[in-house]
């Protein structure tokens, strides 16, 4: 009888392993077909609820915008994520391209402070640099963290924290986002966001854009070999700013300072400027971007 019931227990337990590993590879294979692909429209792409022209349109993409395509429709449809819900666009309208493995880590096993690590890449040294440079940002936004937890304590004490405990409640986060990954080059734009009391957080950004072949990092003043073209990238950006006045507040052209090590990530068309909060918005626009086309400073 004994013996019987091990039997039944083991068989049960070979059943089992064997339909989690075909779920297991079933969950490997799906993942690993997730492409990315890239909008190219010359204005808007729609993005609806369903796989069909007649279907809701629930939002739109940029030209140069990156999206990863979970599946593909045989009447010409792709499934993606759109503000976290499953939404369809157009295949004809994108450009696939084979960008490199990204993961996502959290430093030092704590949830405020998340960054990636890149893998597959021919070049080991190439991996390694990149590697390095991302995990570099994640240790300082860690002590970053850190600080401030230091600062919420010592102000725990104070005052105004008795009469208005919430405005002593600090927080902070840092996150990360890739705005660009075709294989040859990758571009990650860091937020580093810090609540420290007072009517609202600030917020930090710093991009790393590199080229995947040797891992070298990429700043705008390689891009932008000559005061020419940053001026011609500087006009370019005040004339799009002065066409959307319901965003931005710039009424000169100095208004808008572009710095040799100005944030910025590649996107299709060329590169994306990237502006810090109150920089030529107010705070509600939050860290607007301006699209450069490559025709503006090649």
């Amino acid at each position: 009888m004994m013996k019987k019931s091990i039997f039944r227990f083991t068989m049960l337990a070979i059943a089992l392993a064997l339909i989690a590993s075909v779920f297991f590879v079933n969950s490997e294979a799906k993942a690993a077909s997730v492409q990315t692909a890239f909008v190219s429209v010359k204005t808007t792409l729609n993005v609806r609820n369903a796989p069909s022209v007649n279907a809701k349109i629930v939002g739109s993409l940029k030209s140069g915008a990156t999206v990863s395509v979970y599946s593909k429709t045989k009447s010409g449809w792709s499934e993606i994520r759109y503000k976290s819900k499953k939404a369809y666009v157009s295949t004809k309208y994108l450009k696939f391209f084979n960008g490199v493995t990204i993961s996502k880590h959290l430093y030092k096993n704590t949830k405020a402070v998340t960054y990636p690590q890149v893998a597959g890449l021919k070049s080991k040294k190439a991996q390694d640099k990149i590697n390095a440079v991302l995990l570099s940002h994640a240790k300082a936004s860690y002590n970053e963290y850190l600080q401030l937890l230091k600062d919420e304590k010592e102000a725990q004490g104070d005052k105004i924290c008795k009469e208005y405990p919430s405005s002593c409640n600090y927080e902070y986060q840092s996150s990360y986002s890739v705005k660009y990954n075709d294989g040859k080059q990758l571009s990650v734009l860091f937020q580093d966001y810090q609540y420290t009391g007072g009517a609202h957080g600030m917020s930090s950004l710093e991009g790393y854009n590199f080229t995947v072949s040797d891992g070298k990092e990429i700043k705008l003043s390689s891009i932008l070999t000559s005061d020419a073209k940053y001026k011609a990238v500087q006009k370019y950006a005040y004339n799009y700013m002065k066409q959307h006045k319901d965003t931005f507040y710039v009424t000169r052209q100095s208004d808008v300072n572009i710095k040799r090590d100005a944030e910025f990530y590649f996107n299709f068309n060329g590169i994306t400027l990237k502006f810090g909060e109150y920089s030529v918005a107010p705070y509600a626009a939050g860290t607007p971007a301006v699209d450069i086309p490559l025709s503006v400073y090649k």
